[in-house]
């Protein structure tokens, strides 16, 4: 194939971002790298700015996700490989409709296989609108509608809805659900993150994600924190309070 193919990499950690530009640099001449990116807001310059026929996407960056990426250029015409360290069932929902993923770490015998079948998609047709269905995908307040929580005993299933919060407890995650009960899994808090709705869910504390839809008032502070429909009160941290506010839309 003679045709440059453009690639955009959104990678927020460094190790990940060199290994990827030296690896399209070796195997494919054909492939020219014009921006790498690690968080939502350069992310999202570069690809409205560049347009490019490939990227690279880590699911989780600096500001925000993938997903908030592409929520925010949906006309974008590329193709999408993800790379991120979850396996978890919410990986099959954007695998529909994105090229591929692959899990860190990343190596060499299943990025060469990725990108070349990439290549002949790339050669053969335009990506057309893989974006807006990969966006219904993934914003479709239903997906996953139900959470299959590893315990110590075996999976219990709850539904995405009822979960008040998620609380980092070490190495083990509890959830606070709706009905008062709380559900403990054996899953850091970062994987728990990745399985839900991103549409509701949001992190605004390093030990908490919130299921927004039961925020009953934020109150201002240093950080803020916000009162839930049950009365109880979180601490929204300093450095994601102004995500946190622009995600709901008040900055």
């Amino acid at each position: 194939m003679n045709q440059v193919i453009t690639v955009v990499i959104v990678e927020d950690e460094k190790a990940s971002q060199d290994y990827l530009f030296r690896f399209l640099q070796t195997h494919f001449p054909q492939i020219q790298v014009v921006a790498i990116a690690d968080s939502l807001v350069t992310a999202t310059e570069a690809l409205k700015r560049l347009q490019p026929d490939l990227v690279f996407l880590d699911v989780e960056i600096k500001m925000g996700t993938s997903f908030d990426v592409l929520a925010a250029v949906p006309d974008l015409k590329a193709e999408i490989i993800f790379t991120t360290a979850f396996n978890t069932f919410a990986i099959d929902a954007f695998r529909h409709h994105a090229f591929d993923y692959l899990l860190k770490p990343l190596e060499d015998k299943s990025m060469i296989d990725s990108v070349q079948r990439c290549l002949v998609r790339l050669n053969q047709q335009s990506a057309s609108n893989q974006i807006v269905q990969l966006l219904q995908t993934l914003q479709s307040p239903t997906i996953p509608k139900r959470l299959g929580v590893q315990t110590l005993e075996g999976i219990e299933f709850v539904d995405a809805d009822d979960i008040l919060f998620a609380e980092a407890k070490g190495n083990y995650t509890e959830l606070r659900l709706a009905d008062g009960s709380k559900l403990v899994t054996s899953r850091k808090l970062k994987e728990v993150e990745q399985a839900l709705p991103v549409t509701a869910f949001f992190r605004i504390h390093h030990s908490y994600v919130v299921n927004t839809r039961y925020i009953k008032k934020y109150l201002r502070g240093r950080g803020g924190s916000v009162l839930l429909t049950n009365e109880m009160s979180l601490p929204v941290s300093v450095a994601r309070k102004d995500d946190f506010l622009k995600w709901l839309g008040q900055e």
